[in-house]
């Protein structure tokens, strides 16, 4: 039966520090608890791979272990178990350091994976992951502590030295909650404690958090989506602390951006599905990254729910907005002609300048269709972009040309929308209501439209105009938004 396990900590002291000790193959006899007596054969260096160490258990069992690899740019090592009087079959287990961002600390991660007999699977498990790993780095954090009290000795009445608890605990954090559907001042911001993540969930400690309608449409109770109470927010970015066990292809240290179906955004640290994350280029900054849902919406509108084609015409409502700006610059690299409403001349000017030919400032409810076909010389656009819920759906199916689609997206007034089937048979019209989650369940098609995103914002097809707030400021930001006084992408941050 196959096994991995996967242990990680978080040691108070600096990486250099406890790479020093741990990069001697050698150094486990003076640190792990478990160990009795401990030589490396020929007398081989500890950080020479190929070399293998010869170690007692303090209950008598005798091990030889041999290192794999080493790196000291990394701040990793591997070994393999060569002869044990255990049967953990081709055992290879991956020591690997990451500095933590607050604190002059280290993050250590140990992981292993061998065969075991199905009738002992469990022990092994429990013996490798608790007697070995959890028990190394209790005793490794006694070696440093020992260490540094002896060069540093305290005064007299001193408090004790504060032991950082084992990585995988609850982590202090502090988060957005709401405890009732209604208006933003409803977003509160409080202490919590953000668990382990569970197997195959990822905990991050967050950068930027992006606000998005739908957040909006959670806080109000007009989308469903948020138990109460809840913490809002489907997007975010920042930095894994640790990983699930059963978590492939990410570490400890990782810069990820995610989108998820599950609320829970704004706070300084969550736990998130690890299949929503999506490691992040260098060229690629934590606040541009966070316009991942809205870059990924506008790809697929463009490329799979239009399919739209070079000289075809979009209409894009809210084309100031976090997706109108950013789909209006991506329609724009694809030779589409852009039109878009705006509210003031201020996001009309804002809006020229990210990508939309031609800017419509609409200040009230009137109709569209003498705007469009006069822009269009009366044929009508071929794709409508309509975010305004069930107002103004007919004066938009007005202005499409012939064979004409009109993509529906979000809620915001959470009204029905009532459709004649027999208006669209006249000019062979189609309407759809795309929702990116349904598309981006599809993991590699989401990170194809990911990449897009990244290599567009890596060679300035795509600039990202981004608003900040403090997260302890949610309630502005929403605030802001409802009112329609924002440009561009808003953002989250929170206290470092």
């Amino acid at each position: 039966m196959k096994i991995t396990v996967n242990r990680s900590a978080v040691i108070d002291a600096p990486i250099d520090r406890v790479w020093a000790v741990l990069r001697d193959f050698n150094s486990h006899e003076q640190w792990h608890p478990a160990v009795d007596r401990s030589e490396m054969e020929n007398d081989a260096g500890g950080d020479v791979v190929g070399s293998v160490r010869r170690f007692c258990l303090a209950g008598g069992s005798e091990l030889r272990e041999q290192l794999l690899s080493h790196s000291d740019r990394e701040h990793t090592l591997t070994y393999c178990i060569l002869d044990s009087p255990l049967p953990l079959l081709d055992y290879v287990a991956t020591v690997r350091l990451k500095p933590v961002t607050d604190g002059n600390r280290t993050f250590w991660e140990w992981r292993s994976r061998f065969r075991a007999p199905g009738d002992r699977a469990g022990e092994l498990e429990g013996l490798v992951g608790r007697q070995i790993y959890e028990a190394g780095f209790t005793g490794l954090r006694t070696f440093l502590a020992d260490e540094g009290a002896l060069a540093r000795p305290e005064p007299p009445g001193a408090s004790p030295p504060v032991v950082e608890t084992v990585e995988g605990e609850l982590l202090p954090s502090r988060a957005v909650t709401v405890t009732d559907h209604g208006g933003p001042d409803l977003l509160l911001l409080s202490d919590v404690t953000v668990p382990a993540p569970d197997p195959q969930e990822v905990r991050i400690r967050q950068t930027a958090i992006a606000v998005n309608y739908l957040d909006i449409g959670h806080r109000r109770g007009i989308v469903p989506g948020l138990e109460l109470p809840g913490t809002p927010g489907v997007e975010g970015v920042g930095e894994i602390v640790d990983v699930g066990a059963q978590v492939n292809g990410l570490f400890p240290g990782d810069r990820v951006a995610y989108m998820a179906r599950a609320p829970g955004a704004y706070a300084g640290i969550r736990c998130v599905d690890a299949g929503a994350c999506i490691p992040l280029p260098a060229g690629v900054s934590d606040k541009d990254a966070s316009t991942l849902l809205k870059g990924v919406t506008a790809a697929l509108l463009l490329g799979r729910v239009f399919r739209a084609a070079p000289g075809e015409t979009i209409l894009i409502q809210a084309v100031a907005g976090g997706l109108g700006h950013l789909l209006s610059q991506w329609a724009k690299s694809m030779d589409l002609i852009v039109i878009g409403t705006v509210s003031s001349t201020e996001k009309a000017r804002f809006s020229r300048d990210h990508g939309c030919d031609h800017p419509i400032v609409i200040e009230d409810a009137r109709p569209l269709q003498a705007d469009v076909m006069r822009i269009t010389n009366g044929r009508g656009v071929d794709h409508w972009v309509h975010s305004s819920g069930a107002r103004g759906l007919d004066d938009a199916l007005a202005c499409l040309s012939r064979c004409g689609h009109c993509a529906v997206i979000g809620g915001r007034d959470g009204q029905p929308i009532s459709l004649d089937v027999n208006l669209l048979k006249q000019r062979s019209l189609t309407v759809s209501a795309p929702v990116c989650f349904d598309y981006t369940d599809d993991r590699p098609y989401l990170h194809r439209l990911a990449h897009q995103l990244f290599a567009k914002i890596q060679n300035r097809t795509i600039i990202p105009a981004i608003e900040t707030f403090p997260l302890g400021k949610a309630s502005d930001a929403h605030r802001k938004i409802e009112s329609r006084q924002t440009t561009g992408t808003v953002v989250l941050i929170p206290d470092k």
